[in-house]
């Protein structure tokens, strides 16, 4: 089964980059499972600030997160070409993954050092260093991580966002950024239920349907953006769009990086680059 999403990510990743002729290699290379909105609603980029849309040579791959003016967290099977940060870029402040907003380009790219360790798709993050710093607005904001010691209610709402897939059954990249309402799902079950298709380790979590009918989720296109919620009155970054087997599975709920555990991880590079 683990193949079937291979298979889906390979052929959704080649169509968007199908018209340039200049992608010698494309990220379809990998052996991943996929983060992967399908059940939400239309948005505008003034309602998660935080958001980027990630593209590799001019064309939107993946999410990302804005924690500084100079740094977007990510997910590490997004960047694949880590070594080619001239290979990519970044648009922040606009609605549409295709124009409008500031574009700008990648200076340096840092994946988790233990990606992939000791089980696939453990430690998906990733630090993404601009070229030139962003300009806040209100439409480019920076958001803090969830700290461990922040409360969180076991079924408190979180929204994700993106311009991944919105129909389960397509492989195509959304115009406009879409979000979802979400609820943090049960540790072992969801565990149990990825036995034999991937590991959930205690650094992810899964998140689902509040109904528990599998028809929220993340989808293609949607790894590496923000899962958030509300701590205190402001929006805090829980998660990042990670993997899952297909979209809006009630059997195999989307499989999100807990942010809260790379706190240190984060701050050390910070305070490395400057």
């Amino acid at each position: 089964m683990q193949n079937i999403a291979i298979i889906i990510f390979v052929a959704w990743l080649s169509l968007t980059l199908a018209q340039d002729n200049n992608a010698t290699q494309t990220e379809a290379d990998s052996d991943t499972l996929d983060g992967r909105i399908v059940g939400g609603w239309d948005t505008k980029i003034a309602h998660f600030p935080h958001q980027i849309s990630l593209q590799l040579n001019k064309k939107h791959i993946c999410g990302g997160v804005i924690v500084a003016p100079h740094l977007i967290l990510t997910a590490a099977h997004c960047v694949l070409k880590h070594t080619q940060p001239e290979l990519y870029a970044i648009r922040a402040g606009s609605s549409f993954w295709e124009s409008g907003g500031s574009y700008v380009r990648i200076k340096r790219i840092i994946p988790h050092e233990h990606f992939n360790l000791p089980t696939h798709m453990n430690n998906d993050i990733a630090l993404l260093l601009l070229q030139r710093p962003l300009v806040y607005s209100r439409d480019i904001q920076a958001i803090q991580l969830v700290h461990p010691t922040d409360y969180v209610a076991p079924h408190a709402q979180l929204f994700v966002s993106g311009w991944g897939s919105t129909n389960a059954q397509q492989i195509t990249t959304a115009t406009r950024l879409h979000y979802t309402a979400l609820v943090e799902l049960d540790h072992p079950s969801c565990t149990h239920n990825y036995v034999g298709s991937g590991v959930v380790t205690a650094t992810m979590f899964c998140a689902g349907s509040r109904t528990g009918l599998g028809d929220r989720d993340s989808c293609l296109g949607d790894s590496g953006g923000p899962l958030v919620t509300n701590v205190e009155g402001h929006f805090k970054l829980l998660g990042i769009v990670s993997w899952g087997l297909g979209c809006a599975s009630a059997q195999y709920p989307g499989v999100y990086t807990q942010v809260s555990a790379y706190g240190d991880w984060l701050t050390h590079l910070s305070q490395s680059l400057f």
